[in-house]
């Protein structure tokens, strides 16, 4: 018997010229406060996917149909997946393995294979699982000795369901491998903890089942104990993402409540906070966000006035069109970020690409030029030739060449702490005089960290700003589609 689930879409369209996005968000809501700081991040919060063949696929073909009927399945379109993400079709208990070549269409996926004997029954599964690492944060309120704190994350009823690595609509799979919890190394006499414990399905409250993960320990505790960075964090690694919930809404998180508790000797509940993760449409995100946040992209229209200049792009909430783009002008496009969050000490909005532009998704290694790699539209050096990923540099050149980006808070609207990270219009330092100041996303192939680029230091109303993107290729850049991934992450502070 096949499992229950949802549709959900990837931010992400392949271009011609071309630049494609994902975005996505942690949100926690605090639901008690006898635990402080509690935050529970994800590592990746992109959905499975867990969709259907429908009828037509034949054997042979390297073109997948799937369902597209809305209701139907957790996965209705064929957006929400990228090139390289691997796919499982076929009965539950026998899925052949394929590779995602592009998405051409909203029911057709093109694979680097042939579809195989057994793969091609309309309603057969097609899935693609997304796995994640858990960082849990707390700090104690009470001194409870030879005790141990609880997670509870939520699972599907059925316990053999809830742990065969098999996405599940609106639940976490515990996978066919028992995930690794990996509890504080702290040992004083007042914390000393024992290997983490993970169990499938095996706590139940009002109605809903939960996987528990168990970090106990020996020692007297203490009060307002933090674990919150490095050694001394609570990590559950490999749990599978939740396909999407019923009547999901592409670009609005699906947030489900996980249960932090710390119990006495007895294994009695002192202390309890529920925290929610919301997972949504996304590429490689982390996000720490307890308290509720929303966090939106919002398509631009062409002609729109942004970052010191007009656009020549039609923007949506999931692409970035570049389309055809000349060797001698710029091609200029922009996207509204919004964030909303009641978290007292504000929020921080990162960002990071997957790559440097690709030619058909090739990887583009290190930092190249176009010299070095035509099959590369790499980033801008900048005017001066001191753009990076960390330094902003002048670019009103047609003759600079690349990708880059830059920042407009345009109605002013963040106006607490650390608002964006540099404008357009910056004027000072290496922009000094010019028209349009950027930077280069940080390159996630070339090891570089994300950036932050707006924030505030407390609550936050719609607070927006444009990001705006630019493109230029060199004559030598080959002819050809190119495409990359830029994910943004908000995170909020309780």
């Amino acid at each position: 018997m096949k499992k229950s689930f949802l549709n959900k879409k990837t931010l992400a369209i392949i271009l011609a010229g071309i630049l494609s996005f994902g975005a996505a968000f942690v949100a926690d809501k605090s639901q008690a406060d006898s635990l402080t700081s509690v935050s529970v991040t994800l590592s990746n919060p992109r959905l499975s996917f867990r969709g259907a063949l429908a009828a037509g696929n034949t054997l042979g073909s390297s073109i997948v149909i799937i369902n597209t009927t809305p209701g139907d399945y957790a996965s209705t379109s064929s957006a929400q997946l990228v090139q390289g993400d691997v796919l499982r079709i076929g009965e539950t208990s026998s899925l052949g393995s394929y590779t995602v070549a592009s998405t051409s269409s909203l029911s057709t996926i093109s694979i680097t294979s042939a579809l195989a004997a057994g793969d091609i029954d309309a309603g057969d599964d097609v899935i693609s699982s997304e796995s994640a690492t858990q960082t849990v944060r707390l700090t104690t309120a009470n001194a409870i000795a030879n005790g141990r704190f609880r997670v509870l994350v939520p699972a599907l009823t059925d316990d053999g369901a809830s742990n065969d690595g098999i996405p599940d609509g609106g639940y976490f799979d515990m996978g066919a491998a028992v995930p690794t919890v990996t509890c504080p190394s702290t040992a004083t006499g007042v914390y000393d903890f024992v290997a983490g414990v993970a169990t499938a399905s095996a706590q139940t409250i009002a109605g809903v089942d939960y996987h528990v993960f168990e970090c106990a320990y020996s020692g007297t505790g203490a009060v307002g104990t933090a674990f919150n960075t490095g050694a001394d964090l609570i990590t559950i690694n490999s749990l599978i993402n939740p396909a999407p919930e019923t009547a999901h809404t592409t670009g609005v998180a699906d947030t489900h409540n996980i249960v932090v508790q710390h119990l006495d000797s007895s294994f009695s509940v002192v202390d309890t906070t529920t925290v929610g993760i919301g997972v949504i449409e996304a590429v490689k995100v982390t996000a720490s966000v307890p308290a509720q946040i929303t966090f939106k992209i919002i398509g631009v229209a062409k002609g729109t006035s942004a970052c010191g200049i007009t656009t020549n792009v039609l923007t949506t909430a999931a692409a970035v069109p570049f389309g055809e783009i000349p060797l001698d002008a710029f091609t200029d496009a922009a996207q509204t970020l919004s964030v909303s969050t009641n978290a007292t000490n504000g929020y921080s909005v990162t960002t990071i690409a997957n790559d440097q532009l690709g030619r058909d998704g090739g990887v583009c290694t290190g930092d190249p030029t176009v010299a070095t790699n035509p099959n590369c539209i790499p980033d801008s050096k900048g005017d001066a030739t001191t753009m990076s990923h960390t330094a902003y540099d002048k670019w009103d050149s047609n003759a600079t060449k690349g990708f880059a980006y830059s920042l407009h808070d345009s109605n002013a609207s963040i106006s607490n702490g650390n608002a964006e990270d540099f404008e357009y219009d910056e004027g000072a330092g290496a922009c000094s005089g010019a028209s349009y100041c950027a930077k280069q996303f940080a390159d996630a192939e070339d090891s570089e960290a994300a950036q932050a680029i707006f924030g505030s230091n407390t609550v936050a109303d719609n607070e927006n700003l444009f990001a705006c993107y630019r493109i230029i290729p060199a004559s030598t850049t080959a002819a050809g589609n190119y495409e990359n991934f830029v994910t943004y992450t908000a995170t909020a502070t309780f």
